[in-house]
């Protein structure tokens, strides 16, 4: 009976640290097993959801929501996305791969032509911790020069991927004047959960000055399309605004 107990504790301490090792790894990696996801899932199955902030804003005080962009440009889906901020007259920031932008450089002008901002997301998306100089040069200083060399000006703000960044290339980002960015609502749009899920995801967490993270590139972006659409009307019509990111 003994052994039995100690086999019985020994198998649940070894379920607690592989379920440990999955939400840590997915907080470094931007898996899929976040402490967010994991709230989110239970919140969900406990049919709990958060107040729907979308009550009028008082029409004095107009509030801002701050949209972005990552992963493009690409020729499918960024001009739609452009289209959609267009027909509702909002600003956004973009944050494309730079060895995306001497392919789309018409797109990149025309988003700064419509007033929006463009910010740096690396060469090829990639991972900013642990890179020497020259590295970060390679991937963020190269991005910088194709976007200065399209648009006329090089970006002062840098997303990480996955928001992955660490101390040394924060110091060398700010050495360079580039101001890092981060995000404070994902509804992770780039799974495909569906146009409404991304939608419901936004509209239970968005807060006055809430950072939304979507995207315009890195495979189908239809449902961000459609969810980009719906979004404008709603928060639009409670009141929000939409302008680039301050800094960027």
């Amino acid at each position: 009976m003994r052994a039995l107990r100690r086999r019985i504790r020994r198998t649940v301490w070894v379920a607690v640290i592989v379920a440990l090792a999955l939400v840590m790894g997915s907080e470094r990696w931007n898996g899929p097993f976040t402490f967010e996801s994991l709230q989110r899932a239970g919140a969900s199955a406990s049919g709990v959801r958060a107040a729907d902030p979308l009550a009028p804003l008082d029409p004095r005080e107009p509030v801002t929501v701050y949209l972005t962009f990552d992963d493009g440009p690409t020729r499918a889906w960024t001009p739609l996305v452009l289209d959609v901020l267009a027909d509702h007259d909002a600003r956004a920031t973009f944050f494309p791969i730079g060895s995306q932008v001497a392919d789309e450089p018409a797109l990149m002008k025309r988003a700064v032509a419509d007033g929006h901002r463009i910010g740096t997301h690396t060469w090829n998306h990639d991972r900013l911790a642990g890179l020497t100089r020259t590295e970060f040069d390679e991937t963020v200083t190269r991005t910088q020069r194709a976007i200065a060399g399209v648009t006329g000006t090089p970006p002062s703000c840098l997303r990480p991927p996955g928001g992955v960044i660490d101390q040394s290339a924060r110091d060398m980002a700010a050495a360079a004047g580039l101001a890092v960015a981060s995000w404070t609502v994902d509804p992770s749009d780039w799974r495909e959960p569906g146009r409404d899920a991304i939608v419901d995801d936004v509209i239970t967490r968005v807060r006055p000055g809430a950072v939304v993270l979507l995207h315009d590139g890195g495979g189908d972006r239809s449902q961000t399309v459609g969810a980009l659409d719906e979004l404008l009307d709603r928060l639009g019509s409670a009141g929000f605004r939409f302008e680039p990111l301050p800094g960027c």
